[in-house]
């Protein structure tokens, strides 16, 4: 079984380690804007949570793209590439959790796992992201995330409402 990229919410703590990693690798800066991951801080209800990009086993963002940009490559990881980007943005609208975005030229970037071996893994110490293979438990976190989808809105929004969607999640579950 493949690896994949899962949160684990209630253990970030909102520090943008990997987001600076992550823009440090893929844009030679640190500017967390510029990256693939990006941290949703709820700082007055002690909440931070990273958005990641699932790797959809029906990704919306490709179906969007009329170039066929957008492919899976063998380990069903979702990439764009960026010779046949037209800068449209059907993919950007597309995707329901606001994570892939276009940079100043209008060519579409998401995350792409690093090759395999993804640098804000690494990064982030108090292992609130995790690669492993699938396992059941990680599996249905991740089903419970993957459910919170945005239909409209800016990536920033969706990813603000996507976390706030799982602080909501997360305080019901330690009520109930």
């Amino acid at each position: 079984m493949e690896n994949r990229l899962y949160v684990i919410p209630e253990l970030c703590t909102g520090c943008n380690r990997c987001a600076y990693v992550c823009s440090a690798i893929k844009e030679g800066e640190f500017r967390p804007s510029k990256s693939r991951i990006h941290i949703n801080n709820f700082s007055l209800r002690g909440y931070s949570i990273p958005s990641i990009c699932f790797q959809c086993s029906k990704p919306d963002c490709l179906e969007a793209c009329s170039e066929e940009a957008i492919y899976k490559d063998e380990n069903g990881v979702v990439l764009v590439d960026r010779k046949k980007c037209n800068g449209c943005g059907e993919c950007v609208t597309a995707c329901p959790y606001g994570m892939i975005e276009q940079d100043d030229e209008k060519l579409a970037f998401k995350c792409d796992y690093c090759g395999g071996d993804p640098a804000c893994v690494k990064e982030c110490e108090p292992g609130a992201l995790v690669y492993p293979e699938a396992e059941k438990k990680v599996l249905k976190l991740r089903g419970v995330q993957m459910k919170q989808r945005i239909e409209s809105g800016s990536p920033e929004e969706k990813r603000h409402q996507l976390g706030l969607n799982l602080l909501a999640k997360a305080r019901e579950d330690d009520i109930g």
